[in-house]
């Protein structure tokens, strides 16, 4: 009797542990994910691709570095590759970005988004809605000639340094002349040369996604 009771205590005590942990799995947030999507119209022409980036900001890292002052990149890139017997040709490629800075006397956040605009967002779950509206890319394989080919978008979230943040919040008070003049776009204007290497010595927060679509025929 005693053993059964036993036995029976262990199987309820079992069974919460994996309700909990069960529990657990659902309130923990979706993963960030980058997806390249390709589509076909009703002729079975491939049309423009569509890079769809979700949950970006489920990682509590990147709203640490908002609230600690810091903006935070998001750079875009898609590119379209020939496949080949030996070595792939890479055929054209794009590059977009958004930068996210958080406004800590109006408790809002900033979206900049080159190309694009300046969004206004009053809370993190409508910045990350805004972050995941999906992207339609004019990068299309040539119209002539076979071939096949595959897309493969990648992404770089990372906080940037002090400098270039002076440079974002210059952007947004109409501050042109060190900023965009003469560079092109915010995009130019924060560089990329030293900056990665600095946001990795310094220990803030940086990640990469890659997605790529299967090799297909126009």
């Amino acid at each position: 009797m005693r053993r059964s009771a036993l036995l029976l205590l262990a199987a309820l005590l079992t069974a919460g542990r994996l309700a909990a942990q069960e529990a657990g799995d659902i309130s923990r947030p979706p993963p960030p994910r980058l997806v390249v999507e390709l589509h076909r119209d009703s002729a079975g022409v491939v049309t423009a691709p569509v890079v769809r980036a979700q949950n970006l900001l489920s990682d509590g890292a990147f709203f640490a570095a908002l609230h600690n002052g810091f903006a935070v990149r998001f750079g875009f890139r898609l590119s379209l590759w020939r496949s080949a017997r030996l070595i792939d040709h890479l055929e054209r490629e794009t590059s977009w970005e958004a930068v996210a800075v958080e406004d800590p006397v109006e408790n809002t956040y900033v979206l900049v988004r080159t190309p694009g605009g300046v969004e206004n967002h009053p809370d993190p779950a409508r910045l990350g809605d805004a972050l995941a509206i999906p992207y339609t890319v004019g990068v299309l394989p040539p119209a002539t000639g076979g071939g096949r080919y595959y897309y493969i978008a990648s992404l770089e979230v990372e906080s940037l340094t002090a400098s270039e943040l002076e440079d974002v919040q210059r952007w947004l008070r109409g501050d042109l002349g060190r900023a965009i003049t003469g560079r092109g776009d915010v995009g130019n204007a924060l560089t990329r040369g030293a900056r990665l290497i600095l946001i990795r010595l310094s220990g803030l927060p940086h990640r990469s996604f890659e997605a790529r679509t299967a090799t297909f025929r126009p």
